[in-house]
Protein backbone atom coordinates (compact mmCIF):
# COMPACT_ATOMS: atom_id res chain seq x y z
CA UNK A 1 0.00 0.00 0.00
CA UNK A 2 2.80 2.39 0.88
CA UNK A 3 4.61 1.64 -2.37
CA UNK A 4 1.46 2.20 -4.40
CA UNK A 5 0.85 5.53 -2.68
CA UNK A 6 4.36 6.66 -3.47
CA UNK A 7 3.87 5.79 -7.14
CA UNK A 8 0.60 7.76 -7.24
CA UNK A 9 2.18 10.77 -5.58
CA UNK A 10 5.10 10.67 -8.01
CA UNK A 11 2.71 10.46 -10.97
CA UNK A 12 0.67 13.43 -9.78
CA UNK A 13 3.84 15.45 -9.24
CA UNK A 14 5.07 14.61 -12.72
CA UNK A 15 1.70 15.58 -14.23
CA UNK A 16 1.75 18.94 -12.47
CA UNK A 17 5.31 19.47 -13.67
CA UNK A 18 4.33 18.78 -17.27
CA UNK A 19 1.29 21.06 -16.97
CA UNK A 20 3.44 23.79 -15.48
CA UNK A 21 5.97 23.52 -18.32
CA UNK A 22 3.14 23.61 -20.88
CA UNK A 23 1.65 26.68 -19.19
CA UNK A 24 5.02 28.43 -19.21
CA UNK A 25 5.50 27.60 -22.89
CA UNK A 26 2.07 29.00 -23.79
CA UNK A 27 2.88 32.12 -21.81
CA UNK A 28 6.18 32.57 -23.66
CA UNK A 29 4.45 31.95 -27.00
CA UNK A 30 1.86 34.58 -26.13
CA UNK A 31 4.61 37.05 -25.28
CA UNK A 32 6.36 36.33 -28.58
CA UNK A 33 3.11 36.81 -30.48
CA UNK A 34 2.41 40.08 -28.67
CA UNK A 35 5.94 41.31 -29.38
CA UNK A 36 5.52 40.43 -33.06
CA UNK A 37 2.20 42.29 -33.24
CA UNK A 38 3.74 45.36 -31.61
CA UNK A 39 6.66 45.21 -34.04
CA UNK A 40 4.31 44.96 -37.03
CA UNK A 41 2.18 47.82 -35.66
CA UNK A 42 5.29 49.99 -35.21
CA UNK A 43 6.36 49.30 -38.81
CA UNK A 44 2.88 50.25 -40.05
CA UNK A 45 2.96 53.48 -38.04
CA UNK A 46 6.37 54.31 -39.48
CA UNK A 47 5.09 53.75 -43.04
CA UNK A 48 2.09 55.99 -42.33
CA UNK A 49 4.35 58.68 -40.85
CA UNK A 50 6.51 58.59 -43.98
CA UNK A 51 3.44 59.08 -46.17
CA UNK A 52 2.36 62.10 -44.10
CA UNK A 53 5.87 63.54 -44.29
CA UNK A 54 5.80 63.27 -48.09
CA UNK A 55 2.29 64.77 -48.28
CA UNK A 56 3.46 67.77 -46.29
CA UNK A 57 6.48 68.27 -48.56
CA UNK A 58 4.34 68.04 -51.71
CA UNK A 59 1.85 70.49 -50.21
CA UNK A 60 4.69 72.95 -49.61
CA UNK A 61 6.31 72.25 -52.98
CA UNK A 62 4.16 70.46 -55.63
CA UNK A 63 7.33 69.73 -57.64
CA UNK A 64 9.03 67.82 -54.78
CA UNK A 65 9.97 64.26 -55.83
CA UNK A 66 13.08 63.56 -53.72
CA UNK A 67 11.55 61.16 -51.23
CA UNK A 68 13.43 59.84 -48.19
CA UNK A 69 15.95 57.05 -47.63
CA UNK A 70 16.36 55.26 -44.29
CA UNK A 71 15.08 58.04 -42.07
CA UNK A 72 15.25 56.84 -38.44
CA UNK A 73 12.11 56.96 -36.32
CA UNK A 74 12.63 55.24 -32.94
CA UNK A 75 13.56 51.67 -33.89
CA UNK A 76 12.17 51.93 -37.44
CA UNK A 77 13.64 53.07 -40.75
CA UNK A 78 11.46 54.97 -43.24
CA UNK A 79 12.00 55.01 -46.99
CA UNK A 80 9.71 57.01 -49.28
CA UNK A 81 9.58 57.45 -53.02
CA UNK A 82 7.29 59.73 -55.04
CA UNK A 83 6.29 58.54 -58.51
CA UNK A 84 4.83 60.60 -61.34
CA UNK A 85 4.14 60.19 -65.03
CA UNK A 86 7.79 60.80 -65.86
CA UNK A 87 8.91 57.80 -63.82
CA UNK A 88 5.87 55.63 -64.51
CA UNK A 89 4.15 56.36 -67.86
CA UNK A 90 1.20 54.24 -66.72
CA UNK A 91 0.27 57.00 -64.28
CA UNK A 92 -2.04 59.75 -65.45
CA UNK A 93 -0.17 62.98 -66.12
CA UNK A 94 -2.00 64.64 -63.19
CA UNK A 95 -1.47 61.79 -60.71
CA UNK A 96 1.24 61.20 -58.12
CA UNK A 97 1.88 58.05 -56.11
CA UNK A 98 3.59 57.98 -52.72
CA UNK A 99 5.10 54.65 -51.68
CA UNK A 100 6.27 54.71 -48.06
CA UNK A 101 7.84 51.74 -46.25
CA UNK A 102 8.54 51.37 -42.55
CA UNK A 103 10.76 48.53 -41.40
CA UNK A 104 12.40 47.16 -38.30
CA UNK A 105 14.28 43.97 -37.47
CA UNK A 106 11.16 41.83 -37.87
CA UNK A 107 8.68 43.51 -40.19
CA UNK A 108 8.27 45.76 -43.23
CA UNK A 109 5.01 47.55 -43.92
CA UNK A 110 4.08 49.73 -46.92
CA UNK A 111 1.65 52.62 -47.36
CA UNK A 112 0.59 53.67 -50.87
CA UNK A 113 -1.16 56.99 -51.47
CA UNK A 114 -2.55 58.10 -54.84
CA UNK A 115 -2.82 61.84 -55.36
CA UNK A 116 -4.36 64.15 -57.91
CA UNK A 117 -1.79 66.86 -58.53
CA UNK A 118 -3.83 69.69 -59.98
CA UNK A 119 -6.73 71.99 -59.16
CA UNK A 120 -9.95 72.04 -61.18
CA UNK A 121 -9.15 75.68 -61.97
CA UNK A 122 -6.40 74.43 -64.28
CA UNK A 123 -9.02 72.87 -66.58
CA UNK A 124 -11.42 74.40 -69.06
CA UNK A 125 -13.96 71.60 -68.41
CA UNK A 126 -14.29 69.61 -65.19
CA UNK A 127 -17.26 67.26 -65.29
CA UNK A 128 -18.40 64.27 -63.30
CA UNK A 129 -19.87 62.61 -66.39
CA UNK A 130 -18.69 62.58 -70.01
CA UNK A 131 -18.30 65.30 -72.65
CA UNK A 132 -19.36 64.77 -76.28
CA UNK A 133 -18.51 66.87 -79.33
CA UNK A 134 -16.79 69.44 -77.17
CA UNK A 135 -13.31 70.92 -77.54
CA UNK A 136 -11.07 72.74 -75.08
CA UNK A 137 -8.51 75.44 -75.85
CA UNK A 138 -5.76 77.08 -73.89
CA UNK A 139 -5.82 80.77 -73.02
CA UNK A 140 -4.25 81.60 -76.41
CA UNK A 141 -6.95 79.77 -78.32
CA UNK A 142 -4.94 76.66 -79.21
CA UNK A 143 -6.69 73.30 -79.06
CA UNK A 144 -5.62 71.39 -75.96
CA UNK A 145 -7.47 68.19 -75.05
CA UNK A 146 -5.60 67.92 -71.73
CA UNK A 147 -7.70 70.83 -70.43
CA UNK A 148 -10.78 68.60 -70.38
CA UNK A 149 -11.32 66.41 -67.31
CA UNK A 150 -14.13 63.94 -67.92
CA UNK A 151 -15.33 61.49 -65.26
CA UNK A 152 -13.54 63.59 -62.67
CA UNK A 153 -11.87 61.61 -59.86
CA UNK A 154 -13.42 63.92 -57.27
CA UNK A 155 -15.76 66.88 -57.24
CA UNK A 156 -14.54 70.10 -55.61
CA UNK A 157 -16.12 71.43 -52.45
CA UNK A 158 -17.82 74.66 -53.46
CA UNK A 159 -19.21 77.19 -51.01
CA UNK A 160 -22.68 77.26 -52.56
CA UNK A 161 -24.06 79.38 -49.73
CA UNK A 162 -21.54 82.15 -50.39
CA UNK A 163 -22.28 82.09 -54.13
CA UNK A 164 -26.04 82.22 -53.61
CA UNK A 165 -25.65 85.02 -51.07
CA UNK A 166 -23.60 87.00 -53.58
CA UNK A 167 -26.20 86.49 -56.31
CA UNK A 168 -28.91 87.63 -53.90
CA UNK A 169 -26.95 90.73 -52.90
CA UNK A 170 -26.41 91.63 -56.57
CA UNK A 171 -30.10 90.96 -57.35
CA UNK A 172 -29.08 88.37 -59.94
CA UNK A 173 -31.55 85.62 -59.09
CA UNK A 174 -33.63 84.18 -61.96
CA UNK A 175 -36.71 82.40 -60.60
CA UNK A 176 -38.49 81.65 -63.89
CA UNK A 177 -38.55 78.09 -65.29
CA UNK A 178 -36.42 79.15 -68.28
CA UNK A 179 -34.10 82.13 -68.03
CA UNK A 180 -33.12 83.81 -71.34
CA UNK A 181 -30.67 86.62 -70.51
CA UNK A 182 -30.34 89.53 -72.91
CA UNK A 183 -27.09 90.13 -74.75
CA UNK A 184 -24.56 91.83 -72.48
CA UNK A 185 -26.22 90.56 -69.30
CA UNK A 186 -25.75 91.63 -66.59
CA UNK A 187 -23.49 94.64 -67.19
CA UNK A 188 -21.19 93.79 -70.11
CA UNK A 189 -18.37 92.61 -67.85
CA UNK A 190 -17.29 89.59 -65.82
CA UNK A 191 -16.95 91.97 -62.88
CA UNK A 192 -19.79 93.42 -60.85
CA UNK A 193 -17.60 96.01 -59.18
CA UNK A 194 -13.83 96.21 -58.81
CA UNK A 195 -12.52 92.64 -58.45
CA UNK A 196 -15.93 91.24 -57.41
CA UNK A 197 -17.41 88.97 -60.10
CA UNK A 198 -20.98 89.00 -61.29
CA UNK A 199 -22.80 85.98 -59.84
CA UNK A 200 -26.16 84.85 -61.24
CA UNK A 201 -28.31 82.10 -59.73
CA UNK A 202 -30.59 80.42 -62.28
CA UNK A 203 -33.13 78.40 -60.30
CA UNK A 204 -34.54 76.77 -63.43
CA UNK A 205 -32.96 76.23 -66.86
CA UNK A 206 -30.59 78.59 -68.65
CA UNK A 207 -31.27 79.23 -72.34
CA UNK A 208 -28.67 81.31 -74.12
CA UNK A 209 -29.91 82.55 -77.49
CA UNK A 210 -27.65 82.52 -80.55
CA UNK A 211 -25.54 85.62 -81.05
CA UNK A 212 -25.87 86.73 -77.44
CA UNK A 213 -22.96 87.19 -75.01
CA UNK A 214 -23.36 87.04 -71.23
CA UNK A 215 -20.90 87.51 -68.40
CA UNK A 216 -19.99 86.29 -64.93
CA UNK A 217 -20.44 83.17 -62.82
CA UNK A 218 -23.68 81.32 -63.54
CA UNK A 219 -25.02 78.82 -60.99
CA UNK A 220 -27.63 76.76 -62.83
CA UNK A 221 -29.89 74.40 -60.89
CA UNK A 222 -31.42 72.87 -64.03
CA UNK A 223 -30.02 72.42 -67.54
CA UNK A 224 -28.16 74.84 -69.80
CA UNK A 225 -28.82 75.18 -73.53
CA UNK A 226 -26.32 77.12 -75.65
CA UNK A 227 -27.53 78.04 -79.13
CA UNK A 228 -25.13 78.49 -82.03
CA UNK A 229 -22.92 81.58 -81.84
CA UNK A 230 -23.85 82.16 -78.20
CA UNK A 231 -21.05 83.27 -75.91
CA UNK A 232 -20.47 83.06 -72.16
CA UNK A 233 -17.55 84.95 -70.65
CA UNK A 234 -17.09 83.46 -67.21
CA UNK A 235 -17.82 80.22 -65.38
CA UNK A 236 -20.78 77.90 -65.85
CA UNK A 237 -21.29 76.04 -62.57
CA UNK A 238 -23.92 73.27 -62.39
CA UNK A 239 -24.03 71.51 -58.99
CA UNK A 240 -26.79 68.98 -59.68
CA UNK A 241 -25.86 65.50 -61.00
CA UNK A 242 -28.90 65.42 -63.32
CA UNK A 243 -27.96 68.64 -65.09
CA UNK A 244 -26.76 68.67 -68.70
CA UNK A 245 -25.21 71.28 -70.95
CA UNK A 246 -26.30 70.98 -74.56
CA UNK A 247 -25.91 72.79 -77.86
CA UNK A 248 -29.40 73.74 -78.99
CA UNK A 249 -31.21 75.60 -81.73
CA UNK A 250 -30.87 75.51 -85.50
CA UNK A 251 -27.77 77.68 -85.80
CA UNK A 252 -24.93 75.39 -86.93
CA UNK A 253 -22.23 77.69 -85.57
CA UNK A 254 -20.44 76.57 -82.45
CA UNK A 255 -21.23 78.12 -79.11
CA UNK A 256 -18.36 79.08 -76.87
CA UNK A 257 -17.40 79.68 -73.29
CA UNK A 258 -14.35 81.71 -72.33
CA UNK A 259 -13.62 80.75 -68.75
CA UNK A 260 -14.65 77.25 -67.77
CA UNK A 261 -17.30 74.68 -66.93
CA UNK A 262 -17.69 72.87 -63.62
CA UNK A 263 -20.56 70.40 -63.67
CA UNK A 264 -21.72 67.34 -61.73
CA UNK A 265 -23.49 66.27 -64.93
CA UNK A 266 -22.45 66.03 -68.59
CA UNK A 267 -21.62 68.28 -71.55
CA UNK A 268 -23.09 67.41 -74.96
CA UNK A 269 -22.39 69.42 -78.09
CA UNK A 270 -23.94 66.85 -80.45
CA UNK A 271 -25.50 68.43 -83.54
CA UNK A 272 -23.11 71.33 -83.58
CA UNK A 273 -20.23 72.03 -81.25
CA UNK A 274 -19.29 73.63 -77.94
CA UNK A 275 -15.85 75.21 -77.55
CA UNK A 276 -14.45 76.10 -74.13
CA UNK A 277 -11.43 78.37 -73.94
CA UNK A 278 -9.56 78.32 -70.63
CA UNK A 279 -9.46 81.71 -68.90
CA UNK A 280 -7.20 81.41 -65.83
CA UNK A 281 -8.30 84.77 -64.44
CA UNK A 282 -11.98 83.84 -64.23
CA UNK A 283 -11.37 80.33 -62.90
CA UNK A 284 -8.88 81.54 -60.30
CA UNK A 285 -11.42 84.00 -58.92
CA UNK A 286 -14.08 81.29 -58.82
CA UNK A 287 -11.85 78.61 -57.26
CA UNK A 288 -9.98 80.78 -54.78
CA UNK A 289 -13.06 82.72 -53.74
CA UNK A 290 -15.65 79.98 -53.48
CA UNK A 291 -13.89 76.63 -53.13
CA UNK A 292 -12.15 75.00 -50.19
CA UNK A 293 -10.47 72.58 -52.62
CA UNK A 294 -8.99 75.12 -54.98
CA UNK A 295 -5.52 73.87 -53.99
CA UNK A 296 -3.41 71.57 -56.08
CA UNK A 297 -3.30 68.31 -54.08
CA UNK A 298 -6.15 65.85 -53.51
CA UNK A 299 -5.86 62.35 -51.96
CA UNK A 300 -7.64 59.80 -54.17
CA UNK A 301 -6.80 56.56 -52.33
CA UNK A 302 -4.89 55.27 -49.31
CA UNK A 303 -3.75 51.63 -48.99
CA UNK A 304 -1.62 49.87 -46.40
CA UNK A 305 -0.14 46.38 -46.30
Amino acid sequence: MGKTLLILIAGVALSFGILSMSKDRRYLDALDQLASQVSAYSASNAATSGAYMALNQIYLDPQWRNGYTDVELADELITVRVEDNQGDPALDVHNLRIVSSGRNSKHTRTTRVMLFNGSFKKFAIWCKEGATNVSTKDSLGNLDASLMQQFAPFMPRIDDAALLSMAQAQEHVATQPVFEPASGYPNGSFYFSGATPNVTHVQGNLYLMGGRTVYGIFIVDGNATLEGSSRLRGVLYMPNPTSTIIHGGGNPSESSITGGILTWGSVNGTGNHISVRHAPEFLRIFADGYSSSGGSIQVLSWEQN
